[in-house]
């Protein structure tokens, strides 16, 4: 299976070390040193691999027609609340990895901050999984913007509920040794 993983550069090799630990996958770290060495070996397509890839933000985006070459049965995006932007014009990073993986399916977005200021956020991370959603952003803005009803929340929780998994604290911690912290 041909899976992607794009994470923040610093965040790579804990997810070479997870997928070893917990799914016995060895994944491929693609970055521009070894990238380069396996095109001088003669491979034009660096990101076609038999393991899971993993690449930083940054170099997915400057590689970003090569993504587009690959058939990706998953891409996964960590820390994904850096394209919740991906509506505005000056978010480049988020505008060229969603036009560079419009054809992959299979797309998650992880994130333990989603929203911070407003609403079109959500819109901009719900968009880079499918445009079709929600539409365009007029459409969204005059649907679900400004003071809103009982009506247009329940229409936005049911429009969620096919793109969206909200996991709490409290539903995981049987499963996570969280710290307890304590303000003194």
């Amino acid at each position: 299976r041909k899976i992607l993983i794009i994470t923040p550069a610093n965040l790579r090799k804990q997810w070479h070390q997870e997928l070893i630990d917990k799914f016995g996958l060895h994944a491929t770290i693609l970055e521009a040193k070894n990238y380069n060495a396996i095109v001088k070996a003669g491979n034009k397509k660096p990101f076609e691999q038999d393991t899971p890839i993993i690449c930083s933000y940054q170099f997915a985006k400057s590689k970003s027609k090569d993504l587009e070459e690959i058939d990706w049965d998953l891409v996964v995006m960590d820390e994904a609340h850096r394209l919740r932007n991906v509506y505005k014009t000056n978010n480049v990073i988020g505008k060229t990895l969603k036009e560079a993986l419009t054809h992959v399916h299979s797309k998650i977005l992880l994130t333990a901050t989603p929203l911070q200021n407003s609403l079109l956020e959500l819109y901009g991370l719900v968009s880079m999984i499918d445009d079709r959603v929600f539409g365009d952003i007029d459409s969204f803005r005059s649907q679900f913007s400004g003071a809103g009803s009982k009506n247009s929340f329940e229409s936005l929780r049911a429009r969620l509920s096919s793109v969206c998994q909200r996991t709490l604290r409290r539903q995981v911690q049987p499963y996570v040794a969280y710290t307890a912290r304590r303000a003194i």
